[in-house]
């Protein structure tokens, strides 16, 4: 338990580092702005909101469709693997064929992750987590898998010796990563642009901080 809240500690400190040094779109403002110019911050983020509820929303749709893909190769590379990668002709053709279809439902399932989990300010979390290990040699590969998450599989998932890879079979993640981006950018975000607009900024980002949890959940959730 002291060293899974000692690698969260880690986690959040490289969030913050992270924070600390901006990322290419954020754009540094005065807090203590005239109210005249706090309103048309509030109108114009309010209307740039719609827009990236729109793009993530699009990213969300990307990666759904990577995942769906990278299940549908999977299944093909497992149907192909019973011909040619069986007890008794794996010493002939050596799983040529499904081995490479394997690889490459690795690398859908790659984009689809980084697609989900690299939008809806998902993005400093997800590309931290996997730091935590190299800070600490002295955590267990429990308390690693929890701080990363359940996401991306672990490649041998997809490539380790089985007739099929049970592991990678999640038919319905697909439908509920898409599922939440449809409650999240079509419906949540849009709303909490339009409370901003309407110069209700704290009740606009606590909603838009319980979309983006919601949908980082339901795609953690989902596999």
């Amino acid at each position: 338990m002291k060293r899974a809240w000692l690698a969260a500690v880690c986690c959040l400190g490289l969030a913050n580092a992270a924070f600390a040094e901006r990322l290419d779109w954020e754009v540094e403002e005065d807090p203590n702005a005239s109210a005249p110019v706090l309103a048309a911050r509030n109108v114009r983020d309010g209307l740039l909101g719609f827009g990236d509820a729109y793009f993530d929303g699009n990213t969300a749709l990307f990666g759904a469709f990577a995942l769906l893909a990278s299940q549908l190769c999977m299944g093909a590379s497992d149907a192909i693997g019973l011909v040619d990668d069986n007890p008794v002709t794996q010493h002939v053709t050596k799983g040529i064929l499904s081995k490479n279809a394997a690889k490459i439902a690795l690398l859908w399932h790659n984009a689809g992750v980084d697609s989900l989990l690299g939008s809806h300010g998902l993005e400093v979390e997800h590309w931290t987590r996997g730091r935590v290990a190299e800070l600490n040699p002295l955590l267990s590969e429990e308390d690693v898998h929890d701080i990363e998450g359940p996401l991306p599989l672990d490649p041998l998932v997809f490539v380790g010796e089985g007739l099929i890879h049970t592991q990678v079979y999640r038919p319905l993640a697909p439908f509920v990563d898409l599922g939440a981006a449809v409650v999240v950018d079509g419906a949540l975000r849009p709303a909490a642009s339009v409370l901003r607009i309407l110069q209700m900024k704290k009740t606009a980002d606590s909603l838009d901080e319980k979309a983006t949890h919601f949908f980082g959940r339901a795609v953690e959730w989902s596999w």
